[in-house]
């Protein structure tokens, strides 16, 4: 049965495609195989790659961003006709077959003021990221760049890493800032001009840079969701660091504990005070559903919080979300917990604003980055705060980070009450 959310995605495949071509649809159906899709941007066509796979009946498809390989949460096939859907995102991508190897479609993304829709091109049978023919690099720039950014939605610079590992021309890496990573970027570095491109179903980034005389880039990225353009710039560092995550965000004087009462998915009211909570070690995570360095935390927590729950280790979700209906925000919730396995309560604790999610936690400094991480002890009191995720793009950084993690978890579940 077609659902009303799935019929209300093909009629804007369907719209999308009567008006981007005069021919009608062909009726070739969707074959199985590599795929290689692309969105126009302002900064000219960004390009992922996709595999999409069928066994009997079933449908998977994945998304391959260098050596990550992401599976959609919801793969369909309707004859010629494409539908990839992840629910934890309240995103999608429905698309129609117009001949035999090319299909056209749209991309539905959750954003704060609304759903965003970006058409598509995707060819089958096509596996290369920028360039179909191989070319030999023209430089060396693997390793680690310190990198300056401001972008179209703040005027303020922010100063971050790029961290780029290189093998011939094919360069896979991330950027990073104290608010996260971009994820698995993957191109290539053509000439003197470098190509990104980064997506996994929820978010996506293209970046484009040139590499000046003098051995440093400068160049330009943009959001597919927030639809932002970002310059940079970066120069080679190995020393280059960021700032000190564990002391950004931090308790006001006065303060050595948390307290707040939010509602979980259910409408049921829940407090720290809860008996739940006596006497264990707490982690509260501050995020939410449309926050992709949020998946990648809780994709490394919520396993984690599985095994360690009987040495006496809880856990709570405050979910900052974009719709201020709490039906809209629970079902989206819902569906972010489903895909992690997350048995911990997840509470709605207000909307995806940084001010306003600062007033619902007076006792920290600020709100400053999604997720945020908050270790309570069994006495109640704070002991650690960690501000954003390093994603697994980040290679050591986010080994490290685990490495931090689970030996702090680990002190203090030994800790007596």
């Amino acid at each position: 049965m077609v659902t009303g959310y799935l019929a209300g995605i093909i009629l804007i495949v369907s719209t999308g495609l009567a008006n981007a071509a005069d021919e009608a649809t062909s009726s070739a159906t969707v074959p199985p195989g590599d795929w290689r899709f692309t969105f126009e941007t302002p900064l000219g066509e960004m390009p992922f790659n996709l595999e999409l796979m069928q066994d009997g009946y079933a449908w998977s498809a994945a998304f391959i961003n260098g050596p990550e390989r992401m599976v959609a949460e919801v793969t369909m096939v309707y004859g010629d006709s494409l539908v990839i859907e992840f629910p934890s995102y309240s995103s999608s991508l429905a698309g129609a077959m117009i001949d035999d190897q090319t299909m056209q479609g749209v991309a539905r993304f959750n954003r704060r003021d609304g759903p965003a829709i970006v058409p598509f091109t995707a060819t089958h049978n096509q596996s290369h990221r920028f360039f179909s023919d191989s070319a030999l690099p023209s430089a060396d720039v693997d390793g680690r760049w310190a990198m300056t950014s401001i972008s179209s939605l703040s005027p303020e610079p922010r100063e971050g890493l790029l961290e780029l590992n290189q093998d011939r021309s094919v360069i896979v890496g991330t950027s990073m800032h104290t608010t996260g990573d971009s994820r698995f970027l993957n191109g290539e570095l053509r000439g003197d001009e470098l190509y990104l491109s980064t997506f996994d179903g929820g978010t996506g980034s293209f970046w484009r840079g040139t590499l000046r005389p003098d051995g440093s880039f400068s160049g330009k990225n943009y959001s597919l969701v927030s639809r932002s353009i970002t310059e940079w710039s970066a120069k080679r560092d190995a020393t280059a660091a960021l700032a000190d995550a564990t002391k950004l965000t931090y308790l006001k004087d006065g303060y050595d504990r948390l307290a707040f009462t939010f509602p979980d998915l259910d409408g049921n009211m829940v407090s720290l005070d809860d008996e739940r909570f006596k006497d264990k070690v707490v982690v509260i995570t501050i995020g939410g559903s449309w926050c992709p360095t949020c998946h990648d935390e809780t994709s490394f927590f919520s396993p984690f919080f599985n095994e360690n729950q009987e040495r006496g280790l809880e856990a709570v979700g405050l979910m900052y979300e974009y719709s201020t209906d709490f039906e809209k925000a629970s079902k989206a919730c819902r569906n972010y917990q489903r895909r992690y396995d997350v048995q911990y309560p997840m509470l709605i604790a207000g909307t995806a604003d940084k001010e306003a999610a600062a007033r619902t936690l007076p006792m920290i400094n600020a709100v400053l980055v999604y997720p945020t991480m908050i270790i309570v002890d069994r006495h109640g009191k704070v002991r650690h705060i960690h501000t954003g995720f390093p994603g697994p793009a980040t290679g050591e950084h986010h080994e490290n980070f685990k490495r931090d993690f689970i030996r702090k978890i680990d002190d203090l579940l030994s800790e007596g009450v």
